[in-house]
C-alpha cells in the first residue's frame, strides 16, 4: 500500500483537476467526453507489450494503492498492438473501455505514460473519457549523463528513467568514459572500472530491460581518442601512451572494438553507439577522421549506427568522415550544423543554448539557461552562451529540418544529488516543443502540466539519494543582524525564470557559494538586478558576495536610488576586489535608498563570461 506522504503528495496534484485534461507534452489529437470510468484494475496485454504492461501496473499501484493484475489471457485495460503507429505513435481510448493501441513497444510505453498524467481522483480512481492520438514531430530526444566524472548510482538512474518515462524522452546517453572515471565494468579489461563508480554489468543489463519497459533506449559512449586518459594509463601496452597512439596503432583499434563489442552485448536495444572523437587535443585530424570511419565500419557490421560529437572539420577527399555517421552539433565551431548537412551527415542538436547543463565539479554551477528559453527551444537554431564564438551574437539558423534528427541535452560533470533540481524541468521543457512544436500553446501552460509531473515522479519513485548541493528555492537563512535586503524582492533584467537559480537566492542570507544566482545573459548588455528594500533607508556599506573561484571575479557596477528614478553610483569591481574571500564590501557616505541596483557584466576570467554568479546581497545602515 502507498504511504501516507505519497497519498498527501498525489491528492494535493489531483485537488481540483477532475474533469480537466492536460498532457505534457500536449498530444497531437485530444477528444474529451462527459464524465469518466473507474479506472480497472487487471490489465490484458499483448505478450510483447508485457514487460510494458508490468511497469504501468507497479505505477498505478503506486499511484493508487491498488494492486493491479497483468494477464495475457484477461483484463480489463488493453494494452493492444496494432498496425499504422510507427515507431512512437499510440491511441488511447477510454470513451467506453480502457485501450491502450501502438504498434510497437515505446509507442505502447508512452501512452502509459500518458494515462499515469490524466488518472484523476474523485469518488474512488477515475479516467476521463478521452480519445488521445499521438506521435512525435522527431524521434531522437535524449538526455545525456555524464558518468565519467561523478558517479550516479542505479537507483539514481532508474529515477531519471522514470522522469524521462512520463515526459516521453527517448534516449538517454551515457557517457561512461573520460579521464577522471570509467563506468562500464569491461571483462577484457577489468583495471578500467573506477572504484567510484559503483556499477557491475549485472546492474547495467538490468537498467537495460528497466528502460525498455520505459520507453527509454540507453546509448553508450567509450570516448576515443581524446578523454581517454585512464584507458592510456591502464593499459598502454593495448591503447598506446598519446592520444595519437591511440587513434592510429592496429592493438588500439582492436582493444576499442573489443569493448564497443562488450557494450553492445549490455546494450542490446540501442540501434546507436557514441564513439566520442571531441577534443582529440594534438592529434592530427586526418588520423581523427581515418579512426571514426574504421571504427563506423565495425558498429555497422553489428547492425548499429555510428554517433559522433562534433569534432575533426569536414576535411576533402578521401579524409572525410563516411556520409553515415552521424553527427551531434554541440559548438557550431569545427563542423557547423549547415556544412554537415550539407556533406549528407545526419545531425543532432546538442547547441550550448540551452541544452548544456555543466554543474562543474567541485565548484559551483557552470552554465543552465532559464527554463523558459529550454521551453521556447528552436531546433533548427544553434547558438554558443559564450560571448567569444560567433554563433553567441549571430546564431546559426537553418533553413529547414531535413536530416536533424532531434536534440541531445547533456548534464557534465555533474553531482547526482543535483540531477533533478537543476534538469528535471529544462528536459521537459525542451522534450514537450520537439514532441510537438506546434501543440505547446505557453510556457505558463507548460508549467501548470511540469508541476503535475514532478509531483508524480515523486510518487512512483521518490529520491533517496542526498540533498541537493546548495540551497534550493526555499532555503532562506538567519538574517544578518542590520541587513536590510534580507528576504527583499529582487527583480532581473534577465534569466530569472530559473526555478533552482532564480535571483531571490539573492536575498536569502545564504553566502557560500553554491548558493547563487544565475543569471544569463551579461553581454553584450550588462544584467540589471535591482532589490526593492521595501522603504526609504539611509544606508552606507552594501556587501556583495560572489561565487566567483580562483582568480575569477564579477564585473559590476552598484548604484542605490530613493525612488527608482535616478540611480547614484556607489562603486564598481575590477579583478582585485575580492581579494581572497568571496565578498565585496562597499563603504560610503549616508544615501537615501530604497531600491539598490547592480548592473553586471558577468563573472570574468571563468570560462564563459556570459554568467552572473553572484550569491548574497546585504545593505545596512549607519
Amino acid at each position: 500500500m502507498m504511504n501516507l506522504k505519497k497519498l498527501a503528495v498525489l491528492l494535493f496534484v489531483m485537488t481540483g483537476l477532475v474533469g480537466a485534461v492536460e498532457i505534457l507534452p500536449a498530444p497531437k489529437e485530444l477528444s474529451v467526453g462527459n464524465g469518466s470510468i473507474g479506472l480497472p484494475t487487471s490489465i490484458h496485454v499483448d505478450e510483447q507489450f508485457l514487460v510494458q504492461a508490468d511497469a504501468l501496473a507497479l505505477g498505478l499501484a503506486q499511484m493508487t494503492g491498488a494492486k493491479i493484475l497483468v494477464s495475457t489471457k484477461w483484463g480489463e485495460i488493453r494494452l493492444v498492438k496494432k498496425d499504422g503507429f510507427g515507431t512512437e505513435g499510440y491511441e488511447l481510448d477510454s470513451t467506453a473501455k480502457l485501450t491502450l493501441s501502438a504498434s510497437s513497444p515505446t509507442g505502447i510505453a508512452h501512452a502509459t505514460a500518458t494515462l499515469l498524467q490524466i488518472l484523476e481522483k474523485g469518488e474512488g480512481w477515475q479516467v476521463p473519457r478521452v480519445v488521445v492520438k499521438d506521435s512525435p514531430d522527431f524521434g531522437f530526444r535524449c538526455f545525456l549523463i555524464d558518468m565519467g566524472r561523478n558517479p550516479h548510482s542505479p537507483e539514481t538512474l532508474r529515477r531519471v528513467v522514470d522522469m524521462m518515462w512520463l515526459s516521453k524522452t527517448n534516449y538517454l546517453h551515457l557517457h561512461l568514459t573520460d579521464d577522471q572515471m570509467i563506468s562500464f565494468p569491461s571483462t577484457a579489461f577489468p583495471k578500467l572500472l573506477s572504484k567510484r563508480a559503483g556499477w557491475t554489468i549485472d546492474d547495467w543489463r538490468w537498467m537495460e530491460k528497466y528502460s525498455q519497459a520505459r520507453g527509454v533506449t540507453l546509448i553508450p559512449e567509450f570516448e576515443v581518442p581524446g578523454h581517454s586518459t585512464l584507458i592510456r594509463k591502464h593499459y598502454p601496452e593495448v591503447f598506446g601512451k598519446t592520444p595519437t597512439e591511440l587513434a592510429t596503432l592496429d592493438s588500439a583499434f582492436e582493444g576499442i572494438t573489443t569493448i564497443l563489442s562488450e557494450l553492445m552485448d549490455v546494450f542490446e536495444a540501442s540501434p546507436y553507439i557514441h564513439i566520442g572523437c571531441d577534443e582529440a587535443y594534438g592529434v592530427k585530424e586526418e588520423y581523427q577522421r581515418a579512426l571514426v570511419n574504421r571504427l563506423n565500419a565495425f558498429v555497422k557490421s553489428k547492425g548499429r549506427k555510428t554517433i559522433v560529437w562534433e569534432g575533426p572539420r569536414q576535411g576533402n577527399g578521401e579524409s572525410r568522415v563516411d556520409k553515415d555517421v552521424i553527427h551531434m552539433n554541440w559548438r557550431s565551431h569545427e563542423f557547423p550544423p549547415q556544412d554537415m548537412i550539407a556533406a549528407g551527415h545526419p545531425v543532432i542538436n546538442a547547441t550550448w543554448d540551452p541544452l548544456y547543463i555543466v554543474d562543474h565539479y567541485p565548484c559551483t554551477m557552470f552554465t543552465a539557461v532559464p527554463s523558459e528559453d529550454c521551453y521556447n527551444f528552436n531546433i533548427k537554431r544553434f547558438k554558443h552562451v559564450n560571448h567569444g564564438f560567433a554563433t553567441y551574437a549571430k546564431p546559426i539558423q537553418l533553413d529547414s529540418t531535413e536530416n536533424l534528427l532531434g536534440f541531445c541535452m547533456p548534464w557534465w560533470e555533474g553531482r547526482e544529488e543535483n540531477i533533478f533540481p537543476v534538469c528535471r524541468q529544462r528536459l521537459g521543457a525542451v522534450t514537450a516543443r520537439i514532441w510537438n512544436g506546434k501543440g505547446e500553446a505557453s510556457f505558463e501552460s507548460f508549467l501548470k502540466r511540469d508541476a503535475r509531473l514532478k509531483d508524480i515522479l515523486e510518487v512512483i519513485r521518490p529520491w533517496k539519494g542526498e540533498a541537493p548541493t546548495g540551497g534550493w528555492s526555499d532555503r532562506m537563512e538567519e538574517v544578518t543582524p542590520g541587513n536590510l535586503a534580507h528576504g527583499k524582492p529582487v527583480e532581473v533584467s534577465t534569466g530569472g525564470s530559473q526555478p533552482q537559480f532564480h535571483p531571490q537566492r539573492l536575498t536569502n542570507g545564504a553566502t557560500d557559494r553554491f548558493d547563487h544566482f544565475l543569471g544569463y545573459p551579461t553581454k553584450p548588455k550588462p544584467l540589471e538586478i535591482v532589490i526593492d528594500l521595501g522603504k526609504v533607508h539611509e544606508v552606507s556599506e552594501i556587501d556583495i558576495f560572489e561565487a566567483a573561484v580562483g582568480k575569477s571575479w564579477e564585473s559590476y557596477e552598484v548604484s542605490v536610488s530613493a525612488d527608482r528614478g535616478e540611480f547614484v553610483k556607489i562603486g564598481k569591481t575590477d579583478k582585485s576586489s575580492r581579494g581572497e574571500s568571496n565578498k565585496v564590501t562597499f563603504s560610503f557616505d549616508l544615501k537615501k535608498a530604497r531600491f539598490v541596483k547592480i548592473s553586471t557584466n558577468g563573472c570574468e576570467d571563468l570560462t564563459f563570461p556570459s554568467f552572473s554568479r553572484l550569491c548574497e546581497v546585504m545593505v545596512f545602515a549607519k
